[in-house]
């Protein structure tokens, strides 16, 4: 019975461990894709930005 129960927590123990793996694995694949859209956003902001400054440049003109 003891030697069940010690093989049973191993077995447990060692599944926790990789399911943590893989929690940290998917946080860093997330952090990266967030990474990615805010420089993708921020590259759709600085487009906008310089089509308005020529807008009003064509405006002023």
């Amino acid at each position: 019975m003891r030697k069940e129960m010690v093989c049973l927590s191993l077995a447990l123990l060692l599944g926790g461990c990789n399911t943590v793996q893989g929690i940290k694995a998917d946080a860093k694949e997330g952090g990266q894709a967030v990474g990615h859209g805010l420089q993708k956003a921020g590259q759709a902001i600085g487009n906008a930005v310089e089509k308005g400054g020529e807008a009003i440049k064509r405006t002023a003109e």
